[in-house]
C-alpha cells in the first residue's frame, strides 16, 4: 500500500482494491461520513461509489502553500460511543479545550455569548442582555426560529448577537426557519451549565471550553481517509447518471450499468430525485422545497505561526465579512508546528449574495486584523477562495415533512437515506457516521 502524506488527504491507489462489483448487493452513493460508515457496516454485501477522486465529501482537507485548511470548520465530538471507539481505532487522534470566542464590540469574549456577555466593556450593551434575560420565557411552544430567540434569551441578547449573527448566516428571513435543531446547536444562557455529551446519543450545545478531538497528524480528511482504507470495496471517480428502480440498474460516468438490491444513498435528495425516472409531481415538488445553505471559504496563508491559540472566533458585526472564522493550526501540535499557517473565514452566501472573490478577499483579511490574528495585511502570503454549492441544510419549516414523504417514497423503490443531505439535516460528521453505520446495519439483517 503506498504511503499518504500526513499532512493531506490525498488518494492512493490503495483505495482501489480489485474486486466484482457486480456481486455487490447494495450499492452506497456517497464517500462521505455516512457512505464510508454504511459499506463499513455492509462488508463484502456493499459497495461505495463517488464521483470525486478521493473520499470525505465535505470533510475533505485541502493542502495549498504550505497550510492545511478543511472543507469549513471541523472537530470531533460524539454522544456515541461506538463511532468514537471506530474512530480513535482507526487512526491517532489528538484532544484538548476549545478554544471559543465571540468577536463583539472590537473585543473578543468567551463563546456562547450569551453565557459571556457580562464580560463586555460596554455597561450599556451588559445590562440590556440582563434585563432581557428577566424577561424570557423559556419559548415554550415559538412558531419560529427569531420568536424563540427573543423568548428564549430576551431582546438585549437577541438585539446584540443572536438574531445578527444568524441573519449573517441563514439569511435575513429567521421567521422561515422552524426550532426543532435548537436544542442540539444553541447554547443556554449564563448560570445554564451544559455538560458536552459524551454517550447518550443526543447531542448538546458546545460550550467554549468542551474537550474537543482533531487527528493528531494531518486535516480533518484523514478521519475519512482511514475509515475508508478499510472498505472492502470503495470505486472513486464514478457520477451517478440514472437510476431506474423499476430494471434495478444505476449508470455511472464510466459507462457502467450495475445492478442493484438495495441502495444507499448520501447525495444531496434533490440531485437523487433528479436521477430517477417517471416521478410523481408530489415528490417532484416536496424536494424542490429543500433548501441548502451556499457557503464562500476564504484560505488565508500566513507567513508565520498565528500567536493566538484561538481555535474559532463568532462574528455577528458586518465589520467582519465572515460568520466564522477557524485557526485550523491550532487543532493539534503537529499542524502547529509548521512554519505556515492557515486561516479559514466561512461566508454565508444566500440568494442575492454578490461580491466579487477580490473583494471578499481584501475584507477578509482587514477583518482578521481587526480581530488581532494578522499583524498587517504582509503577513499574508497567498488567499484563495472556494464555492460550496450545499454547505448547510436550512432548517424551513417545510423540511420535516418534505424529507419524511421523500424517504417514504424511495424506500418503497429499496432507495435508502443516511447523511447530511441524503436526509437533509443540520448534522456533524460523528452523526453521519452513526446513521450510516446503523443503516447498513439494518440492510445487512435485511439481505
Amino acid at each position: 500500500m503506498e504511503a499518504v502524506d500526513p499532512n493531506c488527504s490525498t488518494l492512493v491507489p490503495a483505495f482501489a482494491k480489485p474486486d466484482r462489483i457486480a456481486e455487490r448487493p447494495v450499492l452506497v452513493l456517497g464517500a462521505g461520513p455516512a457512505g464510508i460508515a454504511a459499506g463499513l457496516a455492509l462488508g463484502a454485501a456493499g459497495v461505495v461509489l463517488d464521483a470525486a477522486a478521493t473520499p470525505g465529501g465535505l470533510c475533505r482537507t485541502i493542502k495549498f502553500e504550505g497550510a492545511v485548511f478543511d472543507w469549513g470548520g471541523h472537530s470531533f465530538h460524539t454522544p456515541h460511543p461506538e463511532i468514537r471507539d471506530l474512530v480513535f481505532q482507526s487512526l491517532a487522534m489528538y484532544e484538548q479545550p476549545r478554544q471559543a470566542f465571540c468577536f463583539v464590540g472590537g473585543a473578543l469574549i468567551p463563546y456562547p455569548f450569551q453565557a459571556h456577555f457580562q464580560q463586555l466593556a460596554d455597561p450599556t450593551l451588559v445590562r440590556e442582555c440582563h434585563q432581557g434575560l428577566r424577561v424570557a420565557d423559556g419559548a415554550s411552544g415559538a412558531g419560529d426560529f427569531e420568536e424563540w430567540t427573543l423568548r428564549k434569551f430576551g431582546p438585549g441578547i437577541a438585539r446584540h448577537f443572536l438574531l445578527p449573527y444568524n441573519r449573517k448566516l441563514w439569511g435575513c428571513d429567521l421567521q422561515r426557519l422552524a426550532v426543532d435543531w435548537t436544542s442540539e446547536r444553541v447554547a443556554g444562557a449564563r448560570h445554564t451549565r451544559e455538560n458536552l455529551a459524551t454517550t447518550g446519543g443526543r447531542r448538546t450545545p458546545l460550550q467554549a471550553d468542551n474537550t474537543v478531538a482533531y487527528p493528531a497528524y494531518g486535516g480533518f480528511g484523514e478521519i475519512t481517509v482511514a475509515l475508508a482504507r478499510r472498505l472492502p470495496c470503495l470505486r472513486l471517480g464514478r457520477k451517478v447518471m440514472s437510476i431506474d428502480p423499476l430494471r434495478r440498474e444505476m449508470l455511472t460516468s464510466r459507462g457502467e450499468i450495475l445492478r442493484w438490491r438495495q441502495i444507499v444513498s448520501t447525495l444531496p435528495l434533490d440531485e437523487l430525485i433528479g436521477l430517477l425516472p417517471d416521478v410523481p409531481t408530489r415528490i417532484v415538488d416536496a424536494a424542490s422545497c429543500l433548501e441548502a445553505l451556499r457557503l464562500v471559504l476564504v484560505l488565508v496563508v500566513v507567513t508565520r505561526q498565528v500567536e493566538h491559540l484561538v481555535q474559532r472566533v463568532y462574528c455577528a458585526g458586518d465589520e467582519i465579512p465572515a460568520h466564522k472564522i477557524v485557526v485550523n493550526h491550532n487543532s493539534s501540535p503537529s499542524l502547529r508546528s509548521l512554519p505556515r499557517h492557515g486561516i479559514l473565514a466561512e461566508i454565508s452566501a444566500p440568494p442575492g449574495f454578490d461580491v466579487s472573490d477580490c473583494d471578499l478577499q481584501a475584507r477578509v483579511v482587514e477583518g482578521l486584523c481587526k480581530i488581532g490574528l494578522l499583524r498587517t495585511p504582509g503577513d499574508v502570503c497567498a488567499i484563495q477562495t472556494l464555492h460550496v454549492a450545499r454547505a448547510y441544510p436550512v432548517p424551513t419549516h417545510t423540511r420535516s415533512d418534505a424529507v419524511r414523504e421523500l424517504r417514504a417514497w424511495l424506500e418503497e423503490r429499496q432507495i435508502y437515506l443516511a447523511g447530511r443531505f441524503g436526509e437533509w439535516a443540520y448534522i456533524n460528521a460523528d452523526e453521519a457516521l452513526h446513521r450510516g453505520l446503523k443503516l447498513g446495519q439494518r440492510l445487512l439483517g435485511k439481505s
